[in-house]
């Protein structure tokens, strides 16, 4: 199927979602908290077509192509960004009115959700602009003297990467790598891997939840539980894990955690989170100057200057929105959404997967590759000829393939395409 007869036939099958924003918009927001779930269990709910079509109505997506990239960032429910342009107008009408003598008041009431829906209390989390900005304000904020070491992996996200390679360069610190397995045999080979880095001089452990490039989750429990044995702490990058996988930061054990909350909590672009551990709040310096808070004030590490508020309204939204769905419903949802495609292809003899099987070691995310083909290709060949929208990733050292994430609005008929289409590409490439 080309491209232009996968757009003829998605207007006349339904096969693209998009239905238009101001044809839904003002009824999707009426129908917030609406979802019957018939005292289905979340397992059994993953599977129930009916249920998600009801869910997918609170979404307005482009029409011309099929979104398998939903990793970069997933776009708003529709109750979510009406509530962001109300708040945009809202705010714009009050202007200075609101940012002196009332911000101050939604902005600790955002604080307050978001710390009710990570597990944690509001006096540990600052709200961000992404995961970025959250993990260098840890990663530069610490004080460490010469010599000292911080342990990574081989497939943590570059930017974080880049933020600890300046933090060497500046202050000597030696930074220590680690090969992740693609698919391990068990937690323990993990947290092997790790814990054979580690030596007297070793400060911290970066960590990534959820591995961008090919959707590992890690065990992030037992590789803090044996940190801290020898004493060190754990800076977590949960940018794809949090609202995905379902779990309370505690949890977790570590000691820091960055996330972007416009990835699978679905908030407005451009909003994150920093989680620090209440007792270590006071070693972390902020990225910007604030002498007037107390060093155990977590506000401290969230002086940005003026931000768009109206977001708050929106990621407020989230939260309910989140919440409605359930995160152990979603988890559930997403993670079978991986498994229904990849499936087809756990033993083709040139389809290959960079992505463990085991349910407990992925949720949406998975990478795919064809022997002999370079991954831009594959990409290329994907959206040339079936419109699937992906991410190649072909100069990675360590992960080459193809990233595919459904999300929440994903139907399984644009997953059937993506099956028909890596089995032609698997053919003719």
């Amino acid at each position: 199927m080309h491209r232009r007869d996968f757009l003829k036939a998605s207007a006349v099958s339904g096969i693209a979602l998009g239905i238009g924003e101001k044809a839904v918009s003002a009824a999707s927001f009426e129908r917030l908290s609406s979802f019957d779930k018939a005292g289905k269990s979340p397992e059994e709910l993953a599977r129930d077509e009916g249920y998600w079509r009801e869910v997918r109505r609170d979404y307005a997506p482009a029409s011309d192509f099929v979104n398998l990239e939903y990793g970069y960032f997933c776009p708003a429910s529709l109750p979510v960004l009406e509530e962001e342009i109300r708040g945009s107008r809202e705010i714009n009408s009050r202007a200075s009115f609101f940012m002196r003598r009332e911000m101050w008041g939604e902005l600790e009431q955002t604080r307050e959700d978001l710390a009710k829906l990570a597990g944690v209390t509001a006096d540990e989390i600052c709200i961000t602009r992404n995961t970025t900005e959250s993990m260098n304000i840890v990663v530069q904020g610490l004080d460490f003297k010469e010599g000292d070491e911080i342990v990574y992996s081989d497939q943590d996200y570059g930017s974080m990467v880049e933020a600890m390679k300046q933090k060497a360069e500046r202050f000597g610190i030696v930074l220590k790598q680690v090969a992740v397995p693609l698919h391990p045999e068990s937690d323990e080979e993990i947290v092997a891997v790790f814990e054979n880095a580690i030596t007297p001089k070793t400060k911290l452990l970066h960590v990534t939840h959820l591995i961008n490039l090919s959707g590992h989750v890690l065990p992030v429990k037992k590789i803090s539980d044996m940190a801290h044995k020898h004493g060190v702490e754990v800076l977590l990058d949960s940018a794809h894990a949090f609202a995905h996988i379902d779990y309370d930061i505690p949890d977790l054990g570590c000691d820091y955690l960055g996330t972007s909350l416009h990835k699978w909590l679905g908030s407005p672009v451009g909003l994150g989170m920093l989680y620090v551990k209440k007792e270590k709040i006071p070693q972390v310096w902020g990225l910007m100057g604030d002498t007037v808070r107390a060093d155990d004030d977590i506000r401290k590490l969230e002086r940005l200057g003026t931000r768009p508020y109206n977001h708050h309204r929106g990621l407020r939204t989230a939260i309910k929105y989140h919440d409605e769905i359930g995160s152990s419903e979603k988890f559930e949802r997403l993670n079978y959404l991986n498994t229904y495609w990849t499936s087809h292809f756990r033993d083709h003899e040139r389809v290959f997967l960079n992505t463990p099987k085991e349910k407990m070691r992925h949720g949406a995310i998975a990478n795919v590759g064809i022997e002999g083909v370079d991954p831009a290709d594959l990409g290329k060949f994907l959206y040339d000829n079936y419109s699937i929208l992906t991410a190649p990733i072909p100069n990675h050292p360590i992960v080459k393939g193809v990233r595919i994430t459904p999300g929440v609005p994903t139907p399984l008929r644009h997953l059937d395409i993506l099956i028909e289409a890596l089995d032609k590409a698997a053919k003719t490439l």
